[in-house]
């Protein structure tokens, strides 16, 4: 039997509105989900946490306003994603859309 789009499938609660239609868990087991299975930031290898502390340095530089996204520097788009060619300089940003920023990683 299918669950309905507006009840989580896993508690069988109502979803909270801005999850009906987009989400099939509530946010409370998304939540449970989530912290029994994401690795925690001690368990990631070297790569993998100076990925982490790159992107974080860079979400918090967003958010105190210093760094500004710019638009795509192919096509110009405003909806766009941070890449870094050297992990480690975290600031040493390009922006792409994410359509032209798949591509970059699929060619690379």
């Amino acid at each position: 039997m299918r669950t309905p789009k507006n009840e989580c499938s896993k508690c069988k609660k109502p979803l909270e509105p801005n999850r009906i239609g987009k989400r099939r868990y509530c946010l409370s087991c998304h939540n449970e989900y989530m912290r029994n299975h994401r690795p925690k930031h001690s368990e990631l290898s070297p790569l993998q946490r100076l990925k982490a502390n790159c992107r974080s340095y860079v979400h918090v530089y967003i958010k105190r306003g210093k760094i500004v996204k710019q638009p795509c520097c192919i096509c110009g788009n405003s909806v766009v994603e941070a890449h870094h060619a050297d992990y480690t300089k975290p600031l040493d940003i390009v922006w792409y859309c994410r359509e032209h920023h798949l591509e970059l990683h699929k060619n690379a």
